[in-house]
C-alpha cells in the first residue's frame, strides 16, 4: 500500500489562456519542488510546433498524478478546460488514480462544480486575485500542493503487513466532509459488537455521491482496530464470486483452487464464521438478494454495503447519503419522528371512528 517516489511526480496544468500569467506565477513558485526532484510540471504550452496537440495533452491527463484545475470565469466558460480535461480529472481522482486540486484563481461560480467535493486551495477557497498579499496566496497553494505530494507518495494508514488486506484503492487524501456519516457508521457497528448482535451497515443513494470513497475512508480510518479487511466487488454474481475466491487466496484457504468455484465461496463464508474481528465491505451492492446468498450466517466481524437500493429489508441497516453528500441516518431521532408519524395517523383513525359512531346514534331513535 505504499506508493514509492522512484521520480518527480508529474503535475498536469489544467487552465484557460486567459490565465496564463497567473499560471506562469504559480508554475515559477513550484520550481523549488521540482529542483527537489518532488514534481515535474506539465502544461500545453510546452507542446512543440507540428505535434497532435490533443493526443499529447490527453496523454499527460491520463498519466499525471497530480491535476491541478486554475478555476476562474474563463475556465468554466471553456468547454475544453469543463467539458473535457475537468471530466476526464474527475473519473481519475474518483477512481484513485490521480489526486485533483482546484486552484482558485480569480472569483466564479464554482460550488455546485462537481470538483467542489474536494478541498481547494488557497484556504478556503478564496481566490488569489482577492488577497492583499499574492505572494501569501501562493505560498499558501504551494504549501498545500507539496502536503498533498507527500501524503500521495507515503503510506496513509498503519495497517500492520501482516494483516489481511486487499482494498484496491489508495486512501483519498483530499476525502472532507463526511464525518455525520463515518461516525455513525463507526459508532453503531462498535455498539453492534459490545451486543455481539452484529447487522450488515449500508451506505445507500443514487450513483456517484461517493458512497464507495465513504466506504474506502471507513477502512483505513479503522483499519487498524481490525485483524482482516476484506473488499469484494458486487455489482453482479461474476464479480463477487471472482473476488470471493480471491479472498480464499489471500486467506490461503484449502478449498481456494476447487475447481467449483462455488466450493470456494462457502469456504470463504465458513471462514468468515468461524473467526471475528474482520471488516468485509460489499462494493455496489444494488442486487441484494445477491448479496445475501455470501453473507455469513453468523456475523462475527463487520459487514459494509455500498448500494443504490433503499429496499434492504432486514438484511440491513440504512445510513443514506443524499446528493449533497448528507447523512440521512436511520437513528434514534428518525425513529421518533416516525412514532410521532404513527401517532398522529391513529389519532385521526379515532377521531373519524368517533365520527362515524355519533352520526349512527343520531340515525337510530
Amino acid at each position: 500500500m505504499t506508493k514509492a517516489l522512484t521520480k518527480g511526480v508529474e503535475v498536469f496544468y489544467s487552465y484557460a489562456h486567459k490565465d496564463e500569467k497567473l499560471r506562469d506565477e504559480l508554475a515559477k513558485r513550484l520550481n523549488s519542488l521540482q529542483r527537489q526532484g518532488l514534481i515535474t510540471q506539465w502544461y500545453d504550452r510546452q507542446i512543440g510546433a507540428g505535434t497532435e496537440w490533443a493526443h499529447v495533452i490527453d496523454t499527460h491527463l491520463n498519466t499525471a498524478s497530480v491535476i491541478l484545475l486554475l478555476v476562474s470565469p474563463d475556465f468554466i466558460d471553456s468547454n475544453y478546460c469543463y467539458d473535457i480535461e475537468m471530466r476526464r480529472a474527475m473519473e481519475r481522482h474518483d477512481a484513485n488514480e490521480a489526486r485533483v486540486i482546484p486552484i482558485i484563481l480569480r472569483s466564479s461560480e464554482w460550488q455546485n462544480a462537481s470538483f467542489a467535493k474536494l478541498q481547494a486551495l488557497p484556504t478556503e477557497g478564496k481566490p488569489i486575485t482577492t488577497w492583499d498579499n499574492q505572494d501569501e496566496a501562493f505560498f499558501d497553494v504551494v504549501r498545500g500542493i507539496r502536503k498533498a505530494i507527500e501524503e500521495w507518495t507515503t503510506p496513509t494508514s498503519s495497517i500492520p503487513s501482516e494483516q489481511p488486506w486487499n482494498v484496491p484503492y489508495q486512501r483519498n487524501t483530499f476525502f472532507t466532509g463526511q464525518e455525520a456519516i463515518l461516525s455513525s457508521l463507526h459508532e453503531k457497528l462498535r455498539a453492534d459488537m459490545v451486543a455481539a448482535l452484529t447487522q450488515p451497515q449500508a451506505i445507500s443513494g443514487l450513483g456517484g455521491i461517493g458512497k464507495t470513497q465513504i466506504a474506502i475512508e471507513y477502512a483505513y480510518r479503522h483499519g487498524n482496530e481490525y485483524r482482516a479487511v476484506f473488499w469484494a466487488r458486487a455489482d453482479s454474481h461474476e464479480s463477487l464470486v471472482q473476488d470471493y475466491v480471491a479472498l480464499a487466496n489471500l486467506l490461503h484457504l484449502p478449498k481456494k483452487d476447487a475447481q467449483d468455484q462455488n466450493i470456494t465461496v462457502g469456504a470463504v463464508i465458513r471462514w468468515l464464521d468461524t473467526h471475528d474481528q474482520w471488516l468485509l465491505i460489499l462494493d455496489n451492492a444494488d442486487d441484494i438478494a445477491l448479496v445475501h446468498d455470501v453473507l455469513p450466517l453468523e456475523s462475527n466481524g463487520h459487514i459494509l454495503l455500498t448500494t443504490r437500493s433503499q429496499l434492504l429489508g432486514t438484511i440491513a441497516r440504512n445510513v443514506e447519503v443524499d446528493q449533497m453528500g448528507r447523512c440521512s441516518c436511520s437513528n434514534e431521532r428518525d425513529s421518533s419522528h416516525s412514532m410521532r408519524h404513527s401517532l398522529m395517523l391513529l389519532l385521526s383513525l379515532i377521531v373519524l371512528l368517533l365520527g362515524s359512531l355519533c352520526k349512527s346514534s343520531v340515525d337510530f331513535p
